[in-house]
């Protein structure tokens, strides 16, 4: 798969529709790497004790350089694509809903996307029952009845 986003400078100029459709690719795109990662590294773990000392510090240190990966560069890149094109709307949101948690802040953004909770609950490292209990959470602290959808909600707020 080839680089997703677009140069740091070029961000900016993107239309909402546009950087809606580049979150949304990066998003499932460091889903899938996550996910492959951590597969990888737990499959690393789980092996059982080789024959000799080099092999097991080989693995090891692969696992190390996994773990390594995980926290670093794709999700740096992210987090920033993610602040330059949600920067105005996260702030926005916080100070008209000062009772908002970052990770309610964080959510916002991906159901305004839309991304599915199972997506979301990938991205989070949580299950979906959290995703949903944020949710229903969120619509309290908006005011939102129950005919009224979060997501149109959030999509409405620029």
């Amino acid at each position: 798969m080839g680089n997703v986003a677009p140069q740091h400078h070029d961000i900016e100029s993107l239309s909402r529709e546009e950087a809606h459709k580049l979150l949304r690719a990066m998003t499932v795109r460091e889903l899938r790497y996550t996910s492959l990662l951590r597969r990888a590294a737990d499959l690393l773990k789980s092996l059982p004790p080789a024959a000799t000392g080099n092999t097991q510090q080989q693995i090891a240190t692969t696992v190390d350089e996994i773990t390594s990966a995980l926290d670093t560069t794709e999700q740096e890149r992210f987090a920033f694509v993610l602040e330059t094109m949600q920067g105005a709307f996260l702030q926005k949101l916080a100070q008209d809903f000062p009772t908002l948690t970052p990770t309610e802040l964080r959510l916002a953004v991906f159901l305004r996307l839309p991304m599915p909770s199972r997506e979301v609950a990938r991205l989070f490292s949580c299950s979906v029952r959290s995703v949903e209990k944020h949710r229903e959470r969120m619509r309290r602290k908006f005011g939102l009845t129950p005919s009224e959808n979060l997501t149109t909600f959030l999509a409405s707020r620029d």
